[in-house]
């Protein structure tokens, strides 16, 4: 029988036949025998650990990712051997890249603090890993460039940092808006590497009309198939272009674009997000996202909410027995929230402890509101609770990998 034909039945029986290896020797036999090598007699010259990049454990993942799942299903020899090959060659070839990468890194000791924080937030990139709040500090030397990403119905927004070096090259001495940021590198944005479904860039042609963005979509776009595809379509718009007002929907003809379920839509007001909560993507990494069906009276019943669970979908960024009190201001933009039992940070997770902070910080921002905590200890690293909070310039930071 040829081995392709082999079924699970027979792989079992084949296994049971196999003798078992036994080892009659005593306890006392081998520990005698242990005591006379020499081998454990002389002292080791102890080996100095190496640095290991990254890419050397993603390549050896990715290698054992394509040859688990050929083995078990029962393929062909060949099938299983060319996968083997091809992971092996990319295994090696991703290896050397890395190690390279690593020894010039370590033998650059003059790198400056900003280009290995570049080196890191790339990394991250790269593993699609995000969820924090970008605060005004960390623009520096970067251009925002915020889009709304979408994952199975539900608009995640992110803000993606671009060098300023690369938007000088790209427009000289314009200074790009929403609408050319997002014909420009929307395209660029590899959707699915991150985790996310391929959304953009929209089906038609964006533009700036009289200070505002204008949106032509093209007749056979995709966003009118039913009321769900209406409402996250209407959602990326809104956290894709939140520095405008509105924006302006057209058909090809110039005229209000038709929606099969809701008919004319001649614009999309950018209204506030809402509360934000955790939500974690199919690829297991969590971001930060608005649950956009709280209608929250001020901020202080936001920040409340940010306690409830309602859905499957996203999770509190506040503990439900984190008992607080918001105080807002009467003048001014700053608000106050005070723990009435002192709240340890360091009894969360670390990233957790960071998206709750951020996630107030995004909440309160909403309403231009910046956030003082109070009675609140241990914070995780990074974060100066005796200040004032800055506004965030938006959530899901990330560098922008381009290619080049």
């Amino acid at each position: 029988m040829s081995k392709d034909k082999w079924n699970d039945e027979e792989i079992g029986h084949w296994l049971k036949s196999v003798p078992k290896p036994e080892d009659n020797r005593s306890r006392d036999d081998i520990l005698a025998r242990l005591k006379t090598d020499p081998r454990l007699r002389d002292k080791q010259p102890s080996r100095s650990r190496k640095w290991i990049p990254a890419g050397v454990a993603a390549a050896a993942l990715f290698a054992a990712g394509i040859l688990i799942p050929s083995l078990m299903d029962g393929g062909g020899e060949v099938s299983v051997s060319d996968s083997a090959s091809e992971s092996a060659d990319d295994a090696a070839q991703t290896t050397s890249e890395s190690f390279q990468s690593g020894r010039s890194i370590e033998q650059n000791s003059a790198a400056s603090d900003e280009e290995m924080s570049l080196r890191s937030d790339q990394s991250v990139m790269e593993k699609g890993l995000m969820g924090a709040a970008v605060y005004p500090e960390a623009m520096e030397g970067f251009v925002p460039f915020r889009i709304g990403l979408v994952h199975e119905a539900t608009v995640v927004p992110v803000t993606f940092l671009i060098p300023e070096s690369v938007v000088a090259e790209d427009f000289g001495s314009v200074s790009p808006g929403d609408a050319e940021l997002y014909n420009r590198y929307a395209s660029q944005i590899d959707e699915e590497a991150l985790g996310f479904d391929d959304y953009h860039p929209y089906q038609g042609t964006v533009s700036t009309d009289k200070g505002g963005v204008m949106l032509v979509l093209s007749g056979d776009h995709p966003y009118d198939t039913a009321s769900a595809s209406i409402t996250t379509f209407a959602e990326s718009v809104q956290e894709t272009f939140r520095n405008e007002e509105n924006v302006l929907v057209r058909d090809e003809s110039g005229a209000p674009a038709e929606f099969d379920q809701v008919g004319a839509l001649p614009e999309i007001a950018t209204e506030p997000e809402g509360v934000y909560f955790a939500y974690e993507k199919n690829d297991g990494t969590t971001v930060l996202a608005p649950d956009r069906r709280f209608d929250p009276a001020h901020a202080a019943e936001a920040i409340e909410l940010m306690k409830s669970r309602t859905t499957d979908l996203f999770e509190p960024l506040i503990p439900a027995e984190a008992d607080l009190i918001v105080e807002l201001p009467a003048e001014g933009d700053r608000m106050t929230i005070r723990f009435e039992e002192p709240f340890d940070f360091s009894r969360m997770d670390d990233q957790d402890a960071a998206r709750m902070i951020d996630g107030i910080a995004l909440t309160a921002a909403q309403y231009h509101l910046r956030v003082r905590l109070q009675n609140a200890v241990n914070p995780p690293a990074g974060y100066q609770l005796e200040d004032v909070l800055p506004l965030p310039a938006g959530p899901n930071g990330i560098i922008l990998s381009l290619p080049g």
